[in-house]
């Protein structure tokens, strides 16, 4: 659902909007002209929020939050396997467009990254799956800012 296109918009309503806490801690942008992390603007990055100062309520006008999500990712190979579903800004669009220096986060708010590790996805043609050829399978490395270092398509 989207924020109002018009009259009052309230950090609650940008904070419910984007799956957080209507009461959550958000500043606007930050300190900075720059939007910091964890600041509403920068959430809303994909969102289609300009990220240029000055920064405004108005803004979020008919913003819908976007955000998408990778399935059925793990990490460790031993049996039995658990399956994660991990999330990530949906300006970056399926999966598959997924690259070095995107991130990825544990949390549909995109405020939580993802631990530094290596993970793996089974390929599918789901839009949520990175590799889309039978057999294949997803290796993605994440630093500790979560930001995916390497990722690639292989057979196991």
């Amino acid at each position: 659902m989207a924020l109002p296109s018009s009259g009052e918009i309230k950090a609650s309503q940008i904070n419910t909007e984007a799956g957080r806490s209507s009461n959550a801690e958000a500043p606007l942008s930050g300190s900075s002209s720059t939007p910091q992390a964890g600041s509403l603007v920068k959430i809303y990055e994909g969102s289609g929020v300009d990220q240029s100062a000055p920064h405004s309520y108005s803004e979020f006008y008919g913003i819908t939050f976007d955000v998408r999500v990778l399935t059925d990712v793990y990490y460790d190979t031993s049996a039995p396997i658990d399956y994660y579903d991990y999330y990530y800004d949906g300006s970056i669009g399926d999966a598959e467009n997924l690259s070095n220096g995107d991130v990825i986060y544990t949390d549909t708010a995109l405020t939580t990254t993802l631990p530094a590790d290596t993970y793996y996805q089974e390929a599918s043609s789901a839009s949520t799956t990175h590799c889309s050829q039978s057999a294949y399978l997803m290796g993605m490395t994440v630093n500790s800012s979560g930001v995916i270092t390497n990722i690639f398509c292989g057979l196991p």
